[in-house]
């Protein structure tokens, strides 16, 4: 038989420290020493320090909107380099302010919700020239609304040419996949996007889309018809 180790347990408390994340009622957020060790990272000299840089950095990203967009600079000196790639970095203005803005991203992570289980869901996408982006967030009132995660992902070379249509369709088709397991069941979900046509999306006829745009409204009709511009 199993028992609880009385020792390692804690009672009562208000916060707790578990698996790298401050857990408490109100919700959880990266542990303080940690970011504080990030925000004091010092530059990397070579590709292999960067690499577990970002290493460290990621492993809290889903608090950090628009990740993929402001490490771009970044991920650009890992492209085709090994695991223990000792090439020292020549590092550019761009690429100094990337690491900067990806500390200062992580310093002001934002804390995330508990899951309330059949609150309203609103999940905000944008894209950008090289990247996506995603907030999915939580209501139970209709006012007060409170994050519950974010996802970026760096376009793919085929899909920076993307029309801008194209590039915000394709936004919402990932963060479904990427949140597939909050929002399945939920009947309450809205997506919301700053690209006008894609509310109308729905509407078309479907001989008007192509194979790849129909895949992708099929995959996100499963879950919700409901689009609003913001």
């Amino acid at each position: 038989m199993d028992y609880i180790s009385t020792w390692r347990s804690v009672f009562g408390a208000e916060t707790v420290k578990y698996l790298g994340y401050k857990i408490s009622q109100k919700g959880f957020a990266p542990l303080p020493d940690k970011v504080k060790a990030l925000q004091e990272y010092k530059k990397p000299k070579d590709i292999q320090e960067l690499r577990r840089f970002l290493g460290a950095v990621n492993f809290y990203l889903r608090f950090l909107p628009n990740a993929a967009a402001t490490q771009a600079r970044l991920n650009k000196y890992l492209k085709d380099s090994k695991k223990n790639d000792k090439r020292p970095i020549e590092w550019t203005n761009e690429a100094t302010e990337a690491f900067e803005r990806t500390k200062q991203d992580l310093t002001n992570a934002t804390l995330l919700a508990h899951p309330v289980l059949q609150a309203k869901l609103r999940l905000s996408t944008d894209a950008s020239g090289v990247a996506m982006g995603a907030a999915l967030e939580q209501s139970t009132n209709d006012e007060d609304w409170e994050p519950l995660g974010f996802f970026s992902k760096k376009f793919l070379p085929a899909q920076i040419n993307y029309s801008t249509y194209d590039k915000e369709l394709t936004a919402i088709y990932y963060a479904i996949k990427f949140f597939r397991s909050w929002i399945e069941g939920n009947t309450e979900v809205e997506i919301r996007t700053d690209h006008k046509p894609l509310i109308y999306a729905f509407a078309q006829k479907s001989d008007k889309a192509s194979p790849r745009q129909l895949r992708q409204l099929n995959l996100i009709g499963q879950f919700t018809t409901k689009i609003s511009y913001i």
